[in-house]
């Protein structure tokens, strides 16, 4: 039986209730993917309403590249709209989102010049990490679709 190999990736997101017309605008870019709050969708043949907008801009990079890889992508090219993001943080939660999937154990180091970055142009992290063989893969797929997440004050 072969292994399955680790998975990591990333991406930028915004999330709340805003349209997401007025994220593209504010920070100057087109998204990956966008959706609004009360948007109905389709998965695995049931019909659900997102419960949050959602703004999102893929890494660019596939999901054999270290995570450190993806953040850098991601705040390469964010990074230019600096203005536009700190508005986009006025309407919406700001983050990106790193997710992995392991066959043993997680641990990850941030670099901290890219932390900084990040906390510069108001941007948060979270994280989503599961094992292999573990029921949440689907649930997280889902979990993305529908926004649902916890939310903070």
């Amino acid at each position: 039986m072969q292994a399955v190999a680790d998975r990591e990736y990333a991406y930028f997101c915004a999330v709340g209730a805003f349209d997401p017309t007025d994220i593209t605008n504010a920070i100057g870019l087109d998204p990956s993917e966008s959706w609004a709050t009360g948007e109905g969708f389709f998965a695995r043949g049931h019909a659900f309403r997102r419960a949050q907008s959602r703004w999102k801009l893929n890494s660019g990079l596939d999901d054999t590249h270290p995570l450190n890889q993806h953040v850098r992508s991601l705040l390469d090219a964010l990074s230019p709209y600096r203005e536009g993001l700190l508005h986009a943080a006025t309407m919406a939660r700001l983050q990106i989102a790193c997710v992995g999937y392991y066959q043993q154990s997680f641990g990850w180091e941030l670099d901290f010049e890219l932390q900084k970055l990040a906390t510069a142009l108001s941007i948060g992290f979270c994280f989503d990490m599961y094992s292999f063989g573990d029921h949440h893969e689907e649930i997280v797929a889902l979990r993305e679709q529908v926004c649902v997440r916890s939310q903070r004050p």
